[in-house]
C-alpha cells in the first residue's frame, strides 16, 4: 500500500509542474508581448528560484509551524491567487513579485512531498520510485505547453487555476500512510555539503537547465530562424528526454558507482549544449535528438542526486538535506536565469548555451578531481 501511496505522491508533483509548465509558456510570451526586454524576463522569470534560494532555510521553520496539512492548504492557495492575478497584470512590479510568491510557494510544497516521498519504504523499488518523481518533475512542464494548445487562449489561466488546487486531495490520505517528518527550526546546510558535496553541486548544474531551458528554449527558436510551432516543440522534447531516461538512470543507480554516473551525464549534457548551437540553424531533427539526450542526462543527474540523498542521510537530517538539494538546484537556475538572459541581450540566441557549457565544463573539472581522490 506504501507504495501506492508513493505513487499518488508522483501523480500530484505532476500536476504542481503542470502548472508551472504553464507558466513558463504563458510568462514569458506575454511579458514579451508588453514590450518588455530578455533581460527583464530573465529577472522576473528568475524571482522564481529567488525566492527559493532566498527562503530556503525557513521552509523548515514553517512547516514545523503549519504542519503537514496546512502547508499543503497553504501553498495551494497562495499558488492559486498567483495565478488568477497575473491574468490581468500589466505591471513589471506585479510580474516580479507574484513570481517570488509563486516560487516560494511552489518550493515549500515539492519539499513537503520530496521528503515524504523519501521518508516512504520502497524497498528495492525506491531507486525506481525517485526516478519516476524526477520524470514527474519533467512530464507536468512538458506536458504544460501541449495541454494548453486544447483550448482557446481566453481559457489558459483557467486551467491553471484549476490544477493548482489538485494538491489539496493530499489531505485525505490516511494517517496511517503518513510518515512523521521531522522538521527542525533550521536547516545543516554546511553539514549536507559537506557529506555530498557533488551531489549537491550537481543539483546547482542541473538547476541552471532546468530553470534556464524552460523560460528561454521558445525564444531561442523563434530567434534562431524557427517556426512558432516549431520552437514550441523544443521544451517538449527536451523534458520528454527526461522523463524517459530519469527512471532508467536512478534505477542504475542502484548497480553503478553514483558518481561516474553523474559525471557521464553531465558530460553528455556538455556535448548536447555544444552542439546545439550548430543543429538549431542548419538540422531541426538533430536539434530535437539533442534536446532530448540531453534531457535525459538532466533528469538522470537528478534523480541519481535524490536517491543519493535518501540513502546518505538519517531520518532526521532528510529535510535539511532535501532542502539543502532543492536550494542548490534554486540558485542555479537563479544564476542561470539571469546569466542567459544578459547574454541573449549581448551577443544573441547563442547566449542560451554558453553559460550553461561554462558552467558544466567547471563542475567536470572538479569532479574529475574528486573522482580520483575518490572523494564524493
Amino acid at each position: 500500500m506504501k507504495n501506492h501511496i508513493s505513487f499518488l505522491f508522483i501523480l500530484i508533483v505532476f500536476c504542481i509542474q503542470l502548472v508551472s509548465g504553464f507558466n513558463y509558456f504563458l510568462f514569458p510570451v506575454i511579458i514579451d508581448r508588453q514590450g518588455f526586454s530578455t533581460s527583464f524576463i530573465g529577472m522576473a522569470m528568475s524571482c522564481e528560484v529567488l525566492a527559493i534560494a532566498l527562503l530556503c532555510s525557513h521552509i523548515p521553520k514553517v512547516i514545523k509551524y503549519l504542519g503537514t496539512s496546512r502547508t499543503i492548504v497553504f501553498t495551494s492557495l497562495v499558488r492559486l491567487v498567483v495565478v488568477l492575478l497575473m491574468d490581468v497584470n500589466e505591471a513589471g512590479w506585479g510580474w516580479v513579485i507574484g513570481i517570488f510568491a509563486y516560487g516560494a510557494s511552489t518550493s515549500m510544497l515539492l519539499v513537503l512531498l520530496q521528503t515524504w516521498l523519501n521518508l516512504v519504504k520502497a524497498g528495492k523499488l525506491k531507486g525506481f520510485i525517485m526516478g519516476l518523481y524526477s520524470s514527474a518533475l519533467s512530464l507536468g512542464i512538458a506536458a504544460g505547453p501541449v495541454i494548453l494548445q486544447f483550448f482557446s487562449a481566453d481559457m489558459h489561466f483557467n486551467i491553471a487555476s484549476l490544477t493548482t488546487l489538485l494538491p489539496l486531495s493530499l489531505l485525505f490520505i490516511d494517517k496511517t500512510y503518513k510518515p512523521a517528518i521531522i522538521a527542525t527550526t533550521g536547516i545543516r546546510f554546511q553539514y549536507v555539503f559537506d557529506n555530498a558535496k557533488i551531489v549537491m553541486l550537481s543539483a546547482f548544474i542541473g538547476g541552471i537547465c532546468f530553470f534556464g531551458l524552460p523560460s528561454f528554449l521558445m525564444l531561442y527558436g523563434l530567434s534562431s530562424g524557427l517556426t512558432a510551432s516549431e520552437a514550441s516543440f523544443l521544451l517538449p522534447m527536451f523534458m520528454l528526454g527526461s522523463i524517459c531516461a530519469g527512471s532508467l538512470l536512478s534505477t542504475m543507480s542502484g548497480f553503478v558507482d553514483r558518481m561516474a554516473l553523474i559525471y557521464t551525464c553531465v558530460f553528455i549534457s556538455v556535448v548536447c549544449a555544444v552542439f546545439l548551437a550548430l543543429a538549431i540553424y542548419a538540422h531541426f531533427q538533430m536539434a530535437m535528438a539533442l534536446l532530448f539526450i540531453w534531457g535525459g542526462c538532466m533528469g538522470g543527474l537528478y534523480a541519481v542526486g535524490l536517491e543519493f540523498i535518501g540513502h546518505t542521510f538519517r531520518k532526521e537530517d532528510q529535510i535539511s538535506a532535501n532542502t539543502a538539494f532543492v536550494f542548490m538546484d534554486a540558485s542555479g537556475g537563479l544564476l542561470g536565469l539571469c546569466v542567459i538572459g544578459v547574454c541573449t541581450d549581448l551577443i544573441g540566441s547563442e547566449g542560451l548555451t554558453y553559460p550553461i557549457v561554462i558552467a558544466s565544463v567547471s563542475y567536470m573539472i572538479f569532479i574529475t578531481q574528486r573522482l580520483i581522490f575518490k572523494v564524493t
